[in-house]
This record gives structure tokens, C-alpha cells and sequence, in this order.
């Protein structure tokens, strides 16, 4: 443990900072002498911002405050991982401190998951559940979480020394029972029915893409390819360290959420499909689970203005049907227009393209015959920047040779 924390810092020490966003992972490598007048750490980060105390954004800050509650928190887990098996029980979870940190002489090092609860059992502790609210894919994700869980372990084993050894103080003091039992114990201040909680972590991802990031550190690894038998073997040594996700956008099983969680989610996925989503509306049974907050968060993680109305339609207009059935029509009416401009629009961009695509045909051809291939990839192409570029090319170049080659340079002024 204390040989990979080390190897962290020392990573971390390479200048090698990300940003404290919920895009790059909420931690920062803090080098001490860096502080503020107040004393407070300042963050630097890859994007060139300087953040106090991190930045997130309004629907990273919005999510976490909606799964806060203790029965979503639960559902969100016993759906989500365990296929609707209640294990997690939300009167048994109660909110921890998400900052986690390792403090050297010379550097700490501080992450931070999004929402950490900790369930009891019996009045024990017994387990650590975090969450990471993600919409840009981290393809380093695995390496990420690892190093969160790895620093609770550790703050753990530091708590544990730490009552290890007033206990032995009192002891030798005359004022307990013998703490250590051999030399082991004694010289790392670790006894052997001393045991960890175990710290589990799940990825909820809203992103619009399927996720295509690595689910294990072994994704991420490159065990070599000249000898397949020592790549195995090498493989076998190294821990595969799978992580938890929960897609957004492919999960199928929505019927395992318990809560309000099912309709959010469900809704949620079919954001980009506007008529599936008013259908999915349409069922009485929706109206009746979702509160006004989800309603409201719902709206702040769609990306569609008529969308948002509609589902700030349906908050206000719970148990009128009339009224709500006018709202589905119109949202759909307008869908329809919008479409028909886009498609407009489209046209006309297609036009401009095609139109741009035969001057460029007609210059090569008097330099001769245009291959069929390079006529094709012209005429496939639909980015205007591009082909105003293309057409530059052909008015400048000697011959078809020359503007083939070019066809790849930055866009010629």
C-alpha cells in the first residue's frame, strides 16, 4: 500500500495535473509551498485554470445533490448492480466525507469521489459505497479509481495504527489489555485480526456515446504481443482490477430500479428519441413516480429546450390529463416544424457542397482526365470549409498530381 501511494505522488510530481472538473476527475496534486493568501491550496491544472477548491459543473452539482438521498443512493445500487436484489438499505447509509488524502513532508496528494456513503450493520461499519458521476469518457478510469479506493485503504490502516498505539500506550501504562503479540505487530503497529472495509465504487455514466473506455486495468495495459506464452503468464501476476459502470445510454434493465429512478432513467435514455420519450410520458404510472425534483433534474441533464418544457409541463400538470394531452401535441407539432427546417437547411447545405464539388471537377479537368476515385471522395464530401479549400488548391495547382497530394494540408487561406 505505502509502495503505491508513493508511486502516485511521485507520478503526480511530474507535472502531470488534471483538471479538478468532472471531466478529468475531481483531484489535484497539491505541492505545499503553492497556497493562496487565505492558505488555501491552488489547484493547476492541464486547461490552464487556476481553481480553489475544484471546479464542477451545474449537472455534475445537480446529480449529486439528487442521489444524496439515501433511498435513490440505495436504489441506484441495488438496480444498478445487483439486478434489483435489495442488499443496500437506505436506513443503514448515512453520507461520508468524499475528500481523500495522503500528506508527505514534501507534497499531498487529494482526491475526491462525487458521493461516498457508508453502510452499517448491527451498529458496525462493514462497507464503503462511492459513486462517479461521469459524462465524458475517462479512458484512464480504471487507474482513477484505483488510486481513490487505494487511498481509503490507507486511511483506514492509518486509523487503525493510530488506536493501536494509544491502546498500547495504556497498556504499558498499566491501564489495558496487551495490544501486540509478536514482533510483526509490534514494529508495524498493524495486528493480525486487524481487517479492512471493503470500498466499492460504481461509474454512472450519462454520456451521449456509448461507453468505450477500459473496464479493467488490464484494458489498459500493454502485456507485450512477441511472446504470447510470457504475455499470459505476465497476466496471470497482475490484478485484473475491474470497475462498475452503469450506461446510461445501453442499460436494458430499467424494471430493477424500485424508485423513481426507473422512470428518470428511462426517460433519460430516451432523450434523443423524441417520440419514444412522449410515449414513455404518456403512461399514468410515470406521472405518479416522479417527484418534483426529479422532474427538475431531468430538465437540467436534457439537452432539448421543447424537451426541458415538457417535462416542466408535466411537474405542473400532474392529474391533468387534458391539459397534458395538448402539451404532448404541441411538443410533437413543433418537433415536426423544427425537423422540416433542419431538412431545409440541410438541403441547402447539400446544394452549396454539390455545387462547390463540380468546380472543382471542372478546373482539374483541364489539366485531363479526373480518376473516378478522386471524383468520388470530391463529390462525398459535404464540410464547405474543406471544399472551399479543395477549390483554392485547384485554381493554384500545376496539375491533378499536385492537388491530390494537398488535399490533406490545413485549410488554404
Amino acid at each position: 500500500m505505502y509502495c503505491l501511494l508513493v508511486l502516485i505522488v511521485e507520478a503526480l510530481k511530474r507535472n502531470d495535473y488534471h483538471c479538478p472538473s468532472g471531466i478529468g476527475g475531481n483531484h489535484a496534486f497539491i505541492p505545499k509551498q503553492k497556497m493562496n493568501k487565505a492558505g488555501e491550496p491552488i489547484f493547476r491544472t492541464k486547461c490552464g485554470s487556476s481553481c480553489k477548491g475544484g471546479c464542477v459543473g451545474k449537472e455534475d452539482i445537480g446529480l449529486k445533490s439528487y442521489l444524496e438521498d439515501a433511498r435513490r443512493y440505495a436504489d441506484l445500487w441495488n438496480g444498478g448492480v445487483f439486478g434489483g436484489k435489495q442488499m443496500l438499505e437506505p436506513a443503514r447509509l448515512r453520507i461520508i466525507n468524499p475528500v481523500l488524502s495522503n500528506a508527505g513532508r514534501e507534497a499531498a496528494l487529494e482526491k475526491s469521489s462525487d458521493l461516498v456513503m457508508m453502510q452499517d450493520k448491527s451498529g458496525q461499519q462493514f462497507a464503503i459505497w462511492a459513486v462517479e458521476n461521469q459524462k465524458t469518457i475517462d479512458y484512464g478510469m480504471p487507474l482513477r479509481i484505483m488510486m481513490k479506493e487505494a487511498l481509503e485503504y490507507n486511511r483506514q490502516l492509518k486509523s487503525m495504527i493510530r488506536t493501536n498505539i494509544r491502546e498500547d500506550k495504556l497498556y504499558r501504562e498499566g491501564k489495558g489489555n496487551r495490544i501486540f503479540v509478536d514482533a510483526g505487530e509490534y514494529l508495524y503497529k498493524v495486528r493480525k485480526q486487524d481487517k479492512l472495509h471493503p470500498v466499492v465504487t460504481l461509474v454512472v455514466y450519462y454520456g451521449e456515446e456509448k461507453w468505450q473506455g477500459a473496464s479493467s486495468l488490464h484494458e489498459m495495459m500493454d502485456f507485450g504481443r512477441v511472446d504470447p506464452e510470457i504475455s499470459l503468464e505476465i497476466q496471470k501476476l497482475v490484478p485484473e482490477y475491474p470497475i462498475h459502470i452503469l450506461d446510461l445510454s445501453s442499460f436494458q434493465h430499467f424494471e430493477y430500479f424500485k424508485t423513481e429512478l426507473e422512470p428518470f432513467f428511462s426517460l433519460y435514455q430516451k432523450r434523443n428519441r423524441k417520440k419514444e420519450f412522449v410515449e414513455y410520458l404518456k403512461k399514468r404510472e410515470v406521472s405518479k413516480k416522479m417527484d418534483d425534483e426529479s422532474w427538475d433534474m431531468l430538465g437540467e441533464l436534457i439537452n432539448s429546450k421543447g424537451l426541458k418544457q415538457l417535462t416542466q409541463q408535466m411537474k405542473k400538470g400532474k392529474g391533468r390529463e387534458d391539459k397534458m394531452s395538448c402539451a404532448f401535441d404541441e411538443f410533437l407539432l413543433e418537433e415536426r416544424e423544427e425537423a422540416k427546417r433542419e431538412g431545409k437547411e440541410v438541403g441547402k447545405a447539400e446544394g452549396k457542397a454539390e455545387g462547390k464539388a463540380e468546380n472543382i471537377i471542372d478546373l482539374l479537368e483541364e489539366h485531363g482526365i479526373v480518376p473516378d476515385d478522386l471524383k468520388k471522395e470530391i463529390f462525398e464530401q459535404r464540410d464547405l470549409m474543406v471544399l472551399k479549400s479543395w477549390l483554392k488548391i485547384a485554381v493554384r495547382a500545376a496539375d491533378i498530381e499536385e492537388f491530390a497530394s494537398r488535399m490533406n494540408e490545413p485549410f488554404v487561406k
